[in-house]
């Protein structure tokens, strides 16, 4: 056989669907290779890897050079320090994990090279090409490479495809004749001239809202914009809420066809649809939900039986208002979910479906989606089905009205309703430890809420622990999810899965120290038993929820993926999101897959299989950037708190946990607030006996000893926004203590 049809055998073997980076001898096998081509396809490997045909990885293995000068569409991030990392959309995740990062799970964040950002900003959609960069030994003494060096992967931005931000958020400052403003370096850029002088109302320190003109790395060298929005000073009433809707991209209002759409909708349900579903308007059907609540999308109701129990799972039918190519649902889509600030919501859908015509209120007819599982006596479930039903709830029951009757007895004034939560605290008790008996961890934390007076002023705290109160309903609702998974996996109907990888090996390695730093033994290789043996020593530790914050931080983040990929968090194999379409699209996504398991006239096409994939990258995306808005809100109240206590001369003390020392200073940790600050050494006094003994502990002349997982008593001293951290002091500690 002659070189030239091994040749093109070969090139079509490496171009196929799936192609998986291989040693040479994986090649021979995988083409068919008789034993007298082998030495021939030996030579024609290695001239295509010397004329940079292919790329040789880890372990000999070989890739087309095309895998990686292909560009892939992805979403930027950017880190604290103003690193960029390149995220490739599903297409581009399958494409580059075997040759970015092998064994390393998804989703691959690669660096962006800092010469080719293209000036993209956090939440940015690029088109990217993936190339290999040189390593620091060759950037460094620019004569080659180490061989020993590790292959590493850079990407540079082609294009800049979608700016999340049409407006940049930062602070006027003085800068000679004209005032420039300086961004957060993630949302907007650390410095943005001004084409034009600000408005007369805007002076230096007050917050502005930027129209960018150019963007740093394009064209011009730095950023530049105008600005028209002039938000004011970062300490009045409701500016620092409405700086960070700005900067996070969030969406305050709905658009007028939106409006429009909701003037045409009629309460109730015409006599053929209601007809159409299951009557359980007369049965024992209750909400329950934090006393705060405005919206309820679930329900519950519930009987023993000599099998066991059947639980019936009530969700809010939002499919039957929201139907897809409808203004409503495009701008439902866009938003992906609410967010929930201290001070406001920001919802998904309208006020109009989500506070009235979806919401389950007590004593009004509304359609659901039902998910009715039947399970044994010990808690396993034995069969499930779904159907489309009508319900009036009885109760609008809160969580501390139903742990006042699991607790004390406190009747809810509905004899059938206190006996229903009574079996539904056991039933929903089998179920947690079923969950936790097949290897789901348990990683329950504490719900910090602020507290805000009419003028938004932070005024306390609040934590919410998870009860039996709040088992109950999740419980009930982590069964539904998984029934309705696996009934569209069964029938393989397309919809998106919620999927949780295991720990990447890195980030497990690094909680793993962590450990060790403590005083407990950790294995180096990830595996759930490792994982619930980790929780096990963490339990009762001293310094327990900054070992769990920390052992969160080394978990895969969890995602939509349209292929049921399985839950490593709560052990489960098939699990989705059904249980609240009123604030979350990827469980009206799931409802209408329910549909066309139904065969409910009228159901959705299902999307192609690339939009789906798209689909699921965008929701995971903005579950994101809600988490961040939420996270970064709360933190401002915090400080906002601090400061307006160090203002008034007579700071409250917290019991706080020291997390790391230097000769400077010390890291301490407020646990009750999760939030983290820096005492200075100069509030150690020498004159005071204060003494730094390198690499272990600060210690005092009268036997006071500060190290790492120390309590601590501080007050706050002063509050840094640059930064957004808090200086402390150490006190005595109270009285009580």
């Amino acid at each position: 056989m002659t070189e030239e049809p091994l040749e093109s055998r070969l090139r079509a073997y490496l171009a196929r669907p799936g192609y998986e980076p291989q040693d040479r001898s994986a090649i021979a096998r995988g083409m068919g290779v008789a034993a007298a081509e082998r030495a021939q396809l030996r030579e024609l490997l290695r001239r295509w890897v010397q004329d940079k045909k292919l790329l040789r990885l880890r372990g000999a293995r070989l890739a087309p050079v095309e895998t990686a000068q292909r560009c892939y569409s992805g979403t930027v991030r950017v880190l604290a320090r103003g690193k960029r990392l390149f995220v490739p959309h599903a297409e581009g995740q399958q494409a580059l994990a075997e040759l970015v990062a092998p064994g390393a799970g998804e989703p691959l964040a690669i660096p962006i090279s800092p010469e080719r950002s293209m000036g993209c900003m956090e939440g940015d959609v690029v088109l990217a090409r993936v190339v290999r960069a040189a390593p620091p030994s060759f950037r460094r003494r620019h004569k080659g490479v180490r061989r020993d060096e590790p292959v590493r992967w850079e990407a540079r931005v082609q294009e800049v495809q979608e700016r999340r931000h049409s407006g940049w958020v930062g602070t006027l400052v003085a800068a000679g004749r004209r005032p420039q403003v300086r961004g957060d370096g993630k949302s907007a850029p650390a410095r943005i001239a001004l084409s034009a002088p600000p408005p007369a109302e805007a002076s230096v320190g007050m917050l502005v809202v930027v129209q960018p003109e150019s963007y740093p790395g394009v064209g011009r060298v730095e950023a530049r914009g105008r600005v028209v929005e002039v938000l004011g000073w970062p300490e009045d009433a409701g500016v620092d809420m409405a700086a960070l809707i700005r900067r996070h991209a969030l969406r305050e209002c709905f658009p007028a066809e939106v409006l429009q759409e909701l003037e045409a909708l009629q309460p109730g349900l015409p006599a053929a649809e209601r007809a159409a579903r299951e009557d359980w308007t007369r049965r024992c059907v209750v909400t329950i939900d934090p006393p705060t609540a405005r919206d309820f999308d679930d329900a519950i109701s519930l009987v023993r039986t000599p099998e066991g129990w059947e639980l019936a799972v009530h969700i809010a039918d939002v499919s039957y208002y929201v139907r897809p190519g409808s203004a409503t649902d495009a701008e439902a889509r866009r938003r992906g979910n609410s967010t929930y600030l201290p001070d406001r919501v920001l919802p998904m859908l309208p006020p109009r479906l989500c506070d009235d015509l979806c919401s389950l209120v007590q004593g009004e007819e509304r359609p659901t989606m039902l998910c009715h599982i039947c399970f044994s006596p010990e808690g396993a479930p034995l069969r499930a089905r779904l159907a489309r039903a009508v319900i009036c709830s009885r109760r609008r029951l809160d969580y501390p009205a139903v742990l006042a009757l699991l607790e004390q007895g406190v009747s809810t004034g509905d004899a059938e309703v206190d006996d229903m939560l009574r079996e539904a605290s056991r039933l929903a008790q089998l179920l947690r430890a079923r969950r936790f008996a097949a290897g789901a961890l348990n990683l329950d934390m504490p719900e910090l809420r602020v507290l805000l007076d009419e003028a938004g002023h932070t005024v306390g705290f609040e934590t919410e622990e998870s009860d039996p109160s709040h088992q109950l309903v999740e419980e009930f609702m982590l069964a539904a999810n998984e029934q309705v998974a696996c009934l569209l996996r069964r029938r393989a109907l397309p919809t998106l899965y919620r999927v949780h990888e295991e720990p990447a090996a890195d980030k497990w390695a690094d909680f793993a120290h962590t450990l060790r730093e403590c005083g407990l033994s950790a294995s180096t290789v990830p595996s759930r038993r490792e994982l619930l043996r980790a929780l096990e020593h963490i339990s009762g530790h001293p310094e327990e929820p900054r070992l769990k914050v920390a052992l969160l931080r080394s978990m895969m983040r969890a995602r939509y993926a349209p292929k049921a990929l399985g839950h490593f968090g709560l052990a489960k194999s098939d699990y989705c999101h059904f249980t609240s379409p009123i604030r979350r699209y990827a469980d009206l996504v799931v409802h209408r897959g329910v549909l066309r398991l139904l065969g409910w006239p009228g159901a959705p096409a299902p999307l192609p299989a690339g939009q789906l994939e798209r689909l699921a990258d965008h929701l995971s995306d903005t579950e994101r950037q809600s988490a961040a808005a939420e996270q970064e809100a709360t933190k401002l109240k915090i400080l906002q708190y601090m400061e307006e206590q160090v203002a008034a001369g007579e700071p409250r003390a917290w019991r706080a946990v020291v997390c790391g020392m230097w000769a400077h200073g010390l890291a301490v940790e407020v646990e009750e607030l999760q939030l983290r600050g820096y005492v200075p050494a100069a509030v150690l006094p020498r004159r005071e006996g204060w003494c730094y003994e390198p690499g272990r502990c600060w210690t005092q002349r009268g036997g006071l000893r500060l190290e790492e997982g120390a309590c601590v008593w501080v007050t706050p001293q002063q509050v840094d926004w640059e930064s957004l951290s808090v200086e402390f002091r150490p006190v005595a500690p109270p009285a009580a203590e």
